[in-house]
Formats: C-alpha cells, sequence, structure tokens
C-alpha cells in the first residue's frame, strides 16, 4: 500500500486523520460567531455540526467498502479533495444554507477518507508489533485532534473570526492530496472484487443516515418527539431489511462471516462504548467549566490541553504493549482508566476546583482513550483479509461513531443539562452513565477477546469478500 519508506507514507494518513478529527470539534467553539455573522436561527444552528455528522456518520460503511471495491489510495485522493474543496466554500459563506451544504459535503468526504486512512494502515503493517505501533501514532494523533479542536477553536474564531477554523484546512488539504498523490502506491483492485451490492448499499446508507438524523434532532427536541420517532422507525426497518438482505444475496456488502472474527465484535463494541465514553466526558465537562466554573471557550479549550498531552505521550507505551501482550489485557487496563477518571467526575460539587475535580478525572479519561483508540483499531482489523479491510475499517468507524451520537444523546437526555451552575446532580448522572460504560467496556474486553495474542489471518479463515 506503501511505497519504499513507510514512514512518510504513515506520516502524511495520520495527518489527514487528524484535520478529519480536528475539523468535528473545531467547530463547535466557533457556533456563537456564525450564528451572529450569518444570522442563523437557534434551530437551524445545530445542522452546522448536524449536516457534518448526517452525512459522515450515514456514509461511513459504504466509505469503507467502497474503499476495497474501487481502490483505497483513490478514496483517500478524491474524499480528501472534496474535503478541501468544501472547507474553502464553507469558508466564503454569506447565507446560512451554503454552510450547510460545505459541512454536508465535509461529512461525506470525510466518511470516504476516514476508513482509507485505517485501511491503509492496516493494510501496510502486518498484524503484532508492527501495526500496534502504527496504531500508536493513528491514536495519538486522532486523539490529540479530538481534544485539541476545543483550544484550536477557540483561539482561531478569537484571533481571526469563525471564518478561519474553515479557511485552515484549505492550504493543508492541498499539501496532502499533493504529497498523497505521490507517496502512496497505486491501487491494485483484482477483477473479482468489482462489484457492488448496490440494494445493500442504498438500504444501509439510507438506514444510518436516519439513525444519525434522528440521533442529531433528539437532544434538541427529546426522544418523544415525530421528528426523532419516524427517523428512528425509519432507521430499525432499513437496517433489519439490510441485513436480511445479506443473507441472501451471493456478493453481500457486508458479509456477515466477518462478525465470526472475535476482534472485530469485540473491537466494534468497545469502539462503540467509548466513543460514548469520550463523548460524555468531553460534552459535559465542558458545560461544567464554562457554567460551574464560569470558564470563557479560551479557557475550556487550555483547560483540555493536559488531556492530549497525555494522550501523545502515553501512546507508544500503549502501543507497544498491545503489540505485546495483544489488545485484551491492554483494553481491560484502558476500561479501569475510564472507570476511575468517570467516578472521579462522579465528585464534581457546585464552584469545584479544576485542580481538583477536574484534572484528574480528565486525565484519567485521556489515558483510558489512548489506549480504546489505539487497542480497538488493532482488534477490529485482527483477523481480517485484505479485502475487507475497507469494509472492517468502515464498520470500526460507524459504530465509533454512531456511539458518540446515540450514547451523548441518551446521557442529554437523562441528564437533563441547563446553564444553572446549582443544577450539579445533571453532571452526576452523565458521569455515572459514563462509569457504567467503562465497566461494561471492560467486561467485553475480558469475555470477547481471545486471552492470547491471536495469530494473522490464515488462508483457511480468510472469506471471499
Amino acid at each position: 500500500m506503501f511505497q519504499e519508506n513507510r514512514k512518510p507514507a504513515l506520516a502524511l494518513l495520520c495527518m489527514a486523520q487528524f484535520v478529519l478529527v480536528l475539523d468535528f470539534a473545531i467547530v463547535n467553539v466557533a457556533l456563537p460567531s456564525i450564528q451572529r455573522d450569518l444570522g442563523f436561527t437557534d434551530s437551524a444552528l445545530q445542522w452546522v455540526v448536524g449536516a457534518y455528522a448526517l452525512f459522515f456518520g450515514g456514509f461511513l460503511l459504504i466509505g469503507g467498502r467502497l474503499g476495497d471495491i474501487v481502490g483505497r489510495k483513490r478514496m483517500f485522493v478524491g474524499g480528501l479533495a472534496v474535503f478541501t474543496a468544501a472547507s474553502l466554500v464553507g469558508g466564503v459563506a454569506t447565507e446560512p444554507i451554503v454552510l450547510i451544504v460545505a459541512r454536508a459535503l465535509q461529512g461525506l468526504s470525510a466518511a470516504a477518507v476516514s476508513p482509507a486512512v485505517l485501511a491503509l494502515i492496516a493494510a501496510g503493517y502486518p498484524e503484532g508489533k508492527e501495526r500496534a505501533k502504527a496504531m500508536g501514532i493513528f491514536g495519538a494523533v486522532a486523539s490529540a485532534g479530538f481534544t485539541g479542536g476545543v483550544l484550536f477553536g477557540g483561539i482561531l474564531t478569537e484571533l481571526f473570526g469563525w471564518r478561519a477554523v474553515m479557511f485552515v484546512n484549505v492550504p493543508v488539504g492541498v499539501a496532502l492530496v499533493l504529497r498523497a498523490v505521490g507517496r502512496l502506491a497505486p491501487d491494485h483492485v483484482s477483477a473479482r472484487t468489482q462489484k457492488i451490492d448496490v440494494p445493500g448499499a442504498i438500504l444501509v446508507t439510507a438506514g444510518m443516515c436516519a439513525l444519525t438524523y434522528a440521533l442529531t434532532t433528539a437532544t434538541d427536541h427529546g426522544w418523544g418527539a415525530p421528528g426523532v420517532v419516524y427517523p428512528l422507525a425509519g432507521a430499525a426497518v432499513l437496517l433489519v431489511a439490510f441485513f436480511v438482505l445479506q443473507t441472501r444475496r451471493a456478493d453481500p456488502l457486508v458479509p456477515l462471516s466477518i462478525f465470526r472474527i472475535r476482534g472485530v465484535v469485540a473491537g466494534d463494541s468497545i469502539a462503540f462504548l467509548s466513543g460514548g465514553v469520550m463523548s460524555i466526558s468531553t460534552y459535559f465537562l465542558t458545560l461544567y467549566m464554562q457554567h460551574g466554573l464560569g470558564y470563557s471557550a479560551i479557557q475550556t479549550g487550555v483547560a483540555f490541553f493536559p488531556q492530549a498531552v497525555v494522550t501523545v505521550l502515553s501512546a507508544k507505551f500503549v502501543a507497544d504493549l498491545t503489540g505485546r501482550l495483544g489488545p485484551r489485557p491492554v483494553l481491560i487496563g484502558g476500561a479501569a482508566f475510564l472507570t476511575a477518571g468517570s467516578a472521579w467526575l462522579l465528585t464534581v460539587p457546585v464552584g469545584g476546583s479544576y485542580w481538583l475535580h477536574v484534572l484528574p478525572g480528565g486525565v484519567l479519561i485521556g489515558l483510558g482513550v489512548t489506549v480504546m483508540m489505539i487497542s480497538t483499531a488493532v482488534a477490529a482489523t485482527t483477523g481480517v483479509d485484505g479485502p475487507r479491510m475497507g469494509l472492517a475499517s468502515g464498520l470500526y468507524n460507524s459504530l465509533r461513531q454512531l456511539g458518540v451520537g446515540l450514547l451523548l444523546a441518551v446521557a442529554v437526555t437523562a441528564a437533563a443539562p441547563s446553564t444553572d451552575p446549582q443544577n450539579i446532580g445533571s453532571y452526576h448522572v452523565a458521569f455515572g452513565i459514563s462509569t457504567a460504560l467503562s465497566v461494561l467496556i471492560a467486561l467485553i474486553a475480558a469475555a470477547v477477546l481471545p486471552s492470547r495474542k491471536p495469530a494473522p489471518a490464515s488462508e483457511k479463515e480468510k472469506v471471499d469478500a
């Protein structure tokens, strides 16, 4: 998958993932400025974030599978080019609808790029220590992008205005596209895999879009609103029909045999749960610091900086440990960090202290998230043959994104947060949910993943895509 030297190619792929993750988080801080400048209504403003989430979550699975079929380099380069162009359009937008369309295109192109990144890394490094080390770099960069997005978004918005959070992607995107053309090896897709299950693609994409739409609107309108109930029902029907179809087609979009691989099942399940822990802790810590401690947007971003530093510094150790021991014991340890961090945050009081009540829990969760980003990616691609690596990557990214949206929506509904700094009970409910999810992660890792480091997939284990 790579040309002669793999390190520059790995750096290129990780930088692209950093841009995607950063963009997902960076826009949130700029929302008030965007609303004032473009005249967004309160109900329309959510779609600056929601349009990205809808198209990203809805098209991840088909984006990963298309990488297997048409080529991962093509998906990476083409998707990154569209993402860059959409960022430029969003930066010059003068009407709300233009910015929303640009954000939708960013999400759609990210759904092509993100699975390609993970699949290219997994295909370029053999299972074991080499892949774990590469995934360590990937996980550190992705985690740093998520936590750094709040900080960078605040700085750019404060100094240069909200348009800077869109324009910053343009020169970086152009440089990455030009570099990828020469650095990544040409695609070699066999004629045998040049097929796509069109009915399955339509069903799963429509189902995921309906589900993502429902999750995006649930936090504002409640689970009983028609705009939430009907999309949820539609998503259930479409996704059930999709899985029934997959059992009957000779060339399914998602061969169900992939779910016989224990690493895929455990890695994707834990990615779903850990995505929820990460989003719940970030969302409610942001609210607590701004409403409970009176922090500004930039102060809140700086407050997350230690978490990003911990992520970067611990990534190599986590990767080495995963390569030596396999994902199972490392994930159990990571779940312990998540549990301890979430439990610590259960103690936040009215008018608490950042150093005593926020920082220790945030750092522990940062360590746990580092483990989850690295070890789940290793687990979810272990035992998967080359022709299905894009599919495995798409599944992994889809479940993680679904966990971020669904579990955060559940926590927001259960906790009912408000701007009242005295409403401390809502934070306790949210961090209680996060603690329970962390314990469940440990149970799944212990029960599903093999106790020993798995050997690479043999030819007998590989099933035709």
